[in-house]
This record gives C-alpha cells, structure tokens and sequence, in this order.
C-alpha cells in the first residue's frame, strides 16, 4: 500500500472536507455542551459536517429517536444513543484517535473549581481559599 500524505493549510483542508476531495481526513471536534448528541448528531445523513457521507438509516432513526423523546424517559434516550454509537463503532463512521485528557494538581486547601467537560472548561467564579 502506498498512502500519500497531503498536509494542507486549514483552510484548503475544509474547502476539501466540505467537497469530498479526500479519501481520508484528520479532524477534530469540540463538545459545546455535554450531551453525546453534540458528537453524535454529526454523523447523520443530514448533518452539514457528514463529509464523509457515511449514511445508515437505523442510525439516523435512533438519533431522531433520542431528540424526540419525552423529557420523563431519560434511559429510552440514552439507550438509542449508545445504540446509535454502537453502529457507528461497528460501521467505522468515524474513527476516534485520541480524547484529550488535562493532569492538574490543586492544592486541597483551594475549593470552589468547577471543570466542565464541555464548552468552557474552566470556571474559576467560585474559587476560595481556606486555611489548612
């Protein structure tokens, strides 16, 4: 096998994302809220970001399954969004490379540190010191 690696700018990496000019694309994605629909919802036949154009409808019907269900049954959602994952695992929609990870160590006289693991990741608001 022979693979050739264009490196690009990021701008011609999206106009070729956004085209289908690739045959394998590097990218990356950051959560807005903490919800898995903010990683899956992008996979479906609908989505903009579907550059692939990888389609499985009883993924698509899971997912829509999960946007529409009652606020009250909260497991019948989160049971359509793992098996949504599941199909999209097996189909190889997409493939995780890596999950970004932070190392920190506090001292534990400092409280109030809220780490989100969406959106903005640091909340310092609410910080306080307390003697030993």
């Amino acid at each position: 096998m022979k693979v050739n690696i264009d490196n690009v700018p990021n701008k011609n990496r999206l106009a070729r994302s956004s085209s289908g000019n690739f045959d394998l694309v590097i990218s990356s994605w950051g959560a807005d809220f903490a919800d898995p629909i903010n990683f899956l919802d992008l996979q479906t036949k609908s989505n903009p970001t579907n550059n692939g154009h990888w389609v499985n409808s009883e993924y698509d019907k899971l997912i829509s399954a999960s946007s529409n269900q009652d606020a009250n049954n909260k497991q019948k959602r989160y049971e359509d969004l793992v098996n949504a994952e599941k199909i999209l695992m097996k189909d190889q929609g997409v493939i995780p490379l890596y999950q970004p990870s932070v190392t920190e160590l506090w001292r534990p006289t400092i409280h109030g540190y809220v780490w989100n693991p969406a959106g903005m990741s640091r909340g310092y608001k609410e910080v306080y010191i307390t003697q030993k």
